[in-house]
């Protein structure tokens, strides 16, 4: 029996497109009796269900029957119970007195009942448990004390409204199918239907009539994890809308401030922890707490594979004369290869390993693309501070200020500080950048009465060649001049002192060490 939208997809072929029994028959894939059944059709009154022979000695067990069945559908088509299994399961556990031949019927029918209802279930439902939607995020994160742009993988669950993000360089498929990994196992599972978009890592192009070519190790991948794909139509963002949303609601609740970290491992258990924190408060809808609609939905995820999914892309490259090999736009040292030698790579998302011809292993190295520094707009926020110069200690970015430039506004007069806040201003505004105005800072340092005069000379100084000035270098200037050291103390001598004549102090004055 067909679910009920296919029936009535059937009847609108055959009585408004005008279609024949062959033509439905083939576009459908249907037997063309059964496309002849549903097309020629003129009761739809409901058939009574109470019609079925009556067994009374499978009411005692159709519920355990149906439980386990339903359970099977979560696991692996080779580890379902057949029909002679749960027959002997019956008898073993439940003293069941009927024949195995009732219990195959029964098992058949069921089946086909069940398959049907989960059909139906998905056509008429939006949001069913254990179905996901994931999609790349990008935001910025503080590595080792620098400002860093990366990609974050979410994948959303609208049943439950949660939703696990996991940190990558990049969205290539290694990276991609890493992060999907990570977010099964933490999940402790696979959703059974996961809704992508077009993305490259996993479409390889899209066809007329929006048929795709999927990836080679996305196929693969799928496979291992036994979930289905579906993917959006282009430029239907839309029908992805709820991990577009929870991709926003955890940038600026997860994600702001910047977090603070040293690697990726790092982060990825960070965002983990305040997902799972996040679902303590209330769905949007149902009046129930996300941690316990999650507790639901995973029930409803597959189970994880045995054998482990490794997410890697081989190629191969040719070492040239400098034993450099060229792969994907990086380029990778291998001193232990030969000038003109094939070698194999094998792609992972945060490491290349690189092989010979007799398979061993040259080298690994990390990947090139891990991190993108982004300049910090220190001109825009030295605007904030010089308005609000009482909060400019607590901005986020205030504690990333290079190290003398803190020295410089905070271990001066507490008047002056709003004074410096501006004077670092002006000179962003000229053009200065932050690092060299750090290392022109960390230089007068040492300077005593060191005044803004003498730090900007000392920038336009370093503006031509980014380092300071050599000293000029002429021979005919003697030597005992060039290393003389000025000593100003020694001028004191020359200043005026009042005579002492018998004790009283004369108006005659007299100069130190006049003959």
């Amino acid at each position: 029996m067909l679910a009920m939208p296919e029936q009535e997809y059937i009847k609108y072929l055959y009585e408004k497109e005008e279609c024949s029994i062959a033509e439905i028959s083939a576009k459908l894939g249907i037997n063309w009796r059964t496309a002849a059944k549903y097309a020629k059709k003129d009761n739809w009154n409901e058939v009574c269900a109470a019609s079925r022979r009556c067994q009374p000695v499978m009411d005692a067990v159709a519920e355990v029957i149906d439980m386990w069945l339903m359970e099977d559908r979560l696991k692996p088509r080779k580890e379902h119970r057949t029909a002679a299994a749960i027959y002997r399961q019956l008898k073993d556990q439940y003293d069941f007195t009927g024949s195995e031949r009732t219990v195959r019927h029964y098992v058949s029918l069921r089946k086909k009942e069940l398959r049907a209802r989960v059909q139906e279930k998905f056509l008429q439902l939006e949001h069913l448990p254990g179905q996901a939607q994931v999609d790349f995020g990008t935001t910025h994160v503080i590595f080792n004390g620098e400002l860093c742009q990366i990609k974050y993988l979410m994948a959303s669950f609208p049943y439950s409204n949660a939703g696990f993000c996991v940190p990558v360089p990049g969205e290539n498929a290694a990276c991609f199918l890493h992060a999907l990994i990570q977010i099964f196992e933490r999940t402790r599972g696979v959703p059974q239907r996961i809704r992508f978009d077009n993305l490259s890592a996993a479409v390889v192009r899209i066809g007329k009539g929006q048929e795709r070519t999927l990836t080679d190790i996305f196929r693969r991948f799928m496979l291992h994890y036994r979930f289905m794909a579906e993917f959006c139509n282009g430029g239907k963002g839309n029908e992805k809308g709820h991990v577009e949303n929870k991709i926003g609601y955890s940038r600026r609740n997860w994600l702001v401030p910047y977090p603070e970290v040293s690697g990726y491992e790092e982060l990825t258990e960070v965002l983990f922890q305040r997902a799972y924190a996040d679902m303590q408060r209330n769905h949007y809808q149902k009046g129930m707490s996300i941690a316990e609609l999650w507790e639901e939905e995973k029930k409803h995820l597959l189970p994880l594979p045995t054998i482990p999914f490794e997410p890697v892309q081989l190629d191969t490259a040719r070492v040239n004369k400098y034993c450099q090999i060229n792969c994907q736009g990086e380029t990778y040292a291998v001193p232990r290869a030969e000038v003109g030698e094939l070698v194999f790579l094998k792609l992972w998302w945060d490491r290349v390993e690189i092989f010979n011809h007799a398979q061993e292993l040259l080298t690994t190295l990390p990947r090139h693309y891990t991190l993108k520094t982004q300049p910090i707009d220190w001109e825009g926020y030295f605007a904030i501070f010089v308005r609000k110069p009482g909060g400019a200690k607590h901005a986020v970015m205030y504690r990333f200020l290079p190290h003398p430039v803190h020295t410089y506004l905070e271990e001066g007069p507490i008047h002056e500080y709003k004074e410096r806040l501006g004077f670092i201003h002006t000179l962003l505004q000229e053009g200065f950048s932050m690092e060299d105005i750090g290392r022109v800072l960390s230089e007068v340092s040492r300077v005593p009465a060191a005044d803004t005069a003498l730090i900007r000379h000392m920038l336009y100084r370093r503006a031509g060649s980014g380092e300071p000035l050599k000293p000029f270098d002429e021979s005919y200037t003697p030597g005992s001049v060039r290393q003389y050291i000025p000593q100003p103390h020694a001028y004191d001598r020359l200043i005026p002192r009042p005579q002492e004549q018998g004790g009283e102090t004369s108006g005659s004055f007299a100069l130190e060490g006049a003959v």
